[in-house]
Parts: structure tokens; C-alpha cells; sequence
């Protein structure tokens, strides 16, 4: 069985609410009277990023801000926002992979597009936005949404798990208590050991299911698991991870450049720590893509780190503009320039997703 309708990632960008009973918040209402906002929510994205670069700009000297931009050395731009793009596809082959180990081999051109489509919704609370993939795999190419949520939660744990890994060199830099870090280390092997545990998972779910509210997705919360189990298999696991940390070294690596190109000396270390460590604090808030946190932390580890108050603005402006919004520009230009992904924006969930080609 698989979850018929709208997933709620979806229903979450279109505003629509759900049933009250039955199959609780996964059961999709029959004809939702909202629209996709694809404009409302492009134009609170630009709000929100003038926002958080006005409020930097306060914490710095102004003129030393925009002495250290305009000094800022070109090639370094370039260099950066190759490794952001290194960064996209090193992700974009694990989610290949990981489809295709469901038996869904997707043309890798058509599946790119999928896939970056989604960095448009990158700013959305706790990324949720990016579940747009799975409705594309359902209006395109009928991929359920139990096996698509099994991938997107993957690929985002995997993700989670490889930022965090590498903040964790902060123990080298003797920026991190052992004692913490060891025992966020042993909760993490914990909590792969209970997920890899059928008996163990499926029992939560069955007691879950008492619940009258959760009672209707015990089902498809047992596929979801099973989908969910086979990609944490060791070799899939394995390799995931390793594409997940090269994918996340390469911008932590870009930050390095870009501290050291505004003429403050950074070692790798230092950079990778820094960048890994803010990205993880801004995910922690669950706010809009760690819009403003992820920023925050930037500024104040490179602070720490005994960088002025304008460069470290100037570094967190500059390295957030060549990763999180060169994402969300080329998701953008994804959806503006192809007619199937654009008609999503303004699609009625009462009507069926579109199946024309992607390309």
C-alpha cells in the first residue's frame, strides 16, 4: 500500500490543511482550495535575505565591510562557487543512487532537474520545502511517496550526520569538550543501531498505532521503514556517507578560501569547523534553511577565531551568497525555465499532477 494524494511536505507550501480523523495529518483533504504560492514565497525569500544582510551589516564598521567586499579577490569567487557546485553534485549522485537502489532509474538529465528544482524551497523552516521532490517523482514519473520520503529523510539524516561529523574536528582544535562530544558521538551510534533494529522500530510503529490519530498510517509506516531500512544497509550506507562529508568538506573548504582571501589566515581545520559547525546550529532552529542563525554563528566562531567584526561579516556574506543562494538561484531558474516544474507553482492539488515531459 502507498500513501495516495499530496504528501503533507507539499501541502505544507500550498497552505492546505488536513483531516481531522482517519488517516490523520498524511491523509490529504479531497479538493484544497489553495494554490501553490510559488511567487509569495520567492518574494519572502529576497525579503528574507535583504533582512539578514542589514542586520550584519550593523554588527561591522560599514566602511571596513565594504573596504573588505570591494578588496575581495575575484578568482576566489569563482573557486568557491565551483566547490558549492561539487558540493550539488556530489548530493545529487547519492540521491541518484539512492533512487535507483529502490528500482527507480530515472534518466540522470531529467533527475537533475528534479533535484535542484528543490533548492528553490531551500529556505523553508527546517528545508521542509525541499519535499517538493517528492511530488515531481509522483506527477512525472509515479515514484510513491512512501519510497520518496524513505530517500529525502535519508539523504537529509546522511547530510546531518556528515556536517556534524566534521565539526567534530573541533577536537583537534581543542574548540570542543571531549566529554560532549564523546557522548553525542555515542548517541548517534545508538540511535543507527535502534533504526537498524526491525523488531525494535516496528514495535514503536505498532504502539504508535494505538494512537486514534495515528492508527490509518501504520501501513505505510511500515513500508516507509522497510524503503528507509534497505538504503541503511552497510554498503549503501558506506558510501552515502562518504559523499555526504566529501560534499560538505568542499564548502566548509570554500570558507577556508574565502577567510583567507579577505586576508585572514585560516588553516583547513579552522575553516571546515567553522563553516560545519554554524551550518549545524543553523539547522537546529528549524528556521527557514537556518536563515539568520546559520549567519550568526558564522560571524561569531569567526570572532572567536580572532577575526575583526567586518571580516567576519564580510566572510559570512560572502561564502552564504556562493552556497545557499547560488542554490537557490539555480533551483529557481530550474522551475522559471521549464514549463512542467513552472505549472507546479500554480497547480490545484483537486486536479492531477502534471505528466508531461520535464525535458
Amino acid at each position: 500500500m502507498t500513501i495516495s494524494g499530496i504528501p503533507w511536505s507539499a501541502r505544507v507550501l500550498s497552505g492546505s490543511s488536513t483531516t481531522a480523523s482517519g488517516a490523520g495529518f498524511l491523509t490529504p483533504i479531497a479538493k484544497p482550495k489553495r494554490r501553490w504560492k510559488g511567487k509569495t514565497l520567492l518574494i519572502w525569500t529576497v525579503v528574507g535575505a535583504i533582512a539578514v544582510f542589514a542586520l550584519l551589516s550593523l554588527i561591522a564598521d560599514f566602511h571596513g565591510l565594504v573596504s573588505a567586499l570591494e578588496n575581495f579577490p575575484p578568482h576566489i569567487l569563482l573557486e568557491v562557487g565551483l566547490l558549492a557546485l561539487g558540493n550539488y553534485l556530489l548530493r545529487f549522485i547519492k540521491w541518484h543512487w539512492y533512487l535507483s537502489s529502490m528500482n527507480h532509474r530515472i534518466a540522470p538529465g531529467p533527475n537533475a532537474l528534479v533535484f535542484v528544482s528543490a533548492f528553490a524551497f531551500t529556505v523553508t523552516p527546517a528545508k521542509v520545502g525541499e519535499f517538493i521532490k517528492a511530488f515531481i517523482l509522483k506527477a512525472r514519473y509515479r515514484v510513491p511517496y512512501t519510497v520518496s520520503t524513505a530517500v529525502l529523510l535519508m539523504e537529509r539524516f546522511t547530510d546531518v550526520l556528515a556536517i556534524l561529523l566534521l565539526s567534530f574536528s573541533g577536537l583537534l582544535l581543542g574548540s570542543l569538550n571531549p566529554f560532549w562530544t564523546g557522548g553525542a558521538g555515542a548517541l548517534i551510534v545508538v540511535f543507527l543501531l535502534l533504526v537498524r533494529n526491525k523488531k525494535f522500530v516496528r514495535a514503536i510503529i505498532e504502539w504508535l498505532g494505538r494512537f486514534k490519530r495515528l492508527r490509518g498510517i501504520t501501513e505505510d509506516a511500515h513500508e516507509f521503514y522497510d524503503y528507509g531500512w534497505g538504503l541503511m544497509a552497510p554498503g549503501i550506507f558506506t558510501g552515502s556517507m562518504i559523499l555526504s562529508l566529501a560534499a560538505w568538506f568542499l564548502e566548509g573548504f570554500g570558507y577556508y578560501l574565502v577567510a583567507n582571501g579577505l586576508g585572514f589566515h585560516l588553516s583547513i581545520l579552522e575553516g571546515v569547523f567553522i563553516y560545519s559547525a554554524s551550518i549545524m546550529g543553523g539547522a537546529l532552529t528549524l528556521f527557514l534553511g537556518g536563515l539568520g542563525a546559520t549567519e550568526g554563528s558564522l560571524v561569531g566562531l569567526g570572532i572567536i577565531f580572532g577575526m575583526s567584526n567586518s571580516l567576519s561579516v564580510a566572510a559570512a556574506i560572502i561564502i552564504r551568497i556562493m552556497t545557499l543562494w547560488l542554490a537557490v538561484v539555480i533551483g529557481w531558474l530550474a522551475f522559471l525555465f521549464t514549463p512542467t516544474l513552472r505549472s507546479l507553482l500554480g497547480a490545484s492539488y483537486e486536479d492531477e499532477p502534471p505528466t508531461s515531459e520535464l525535458l
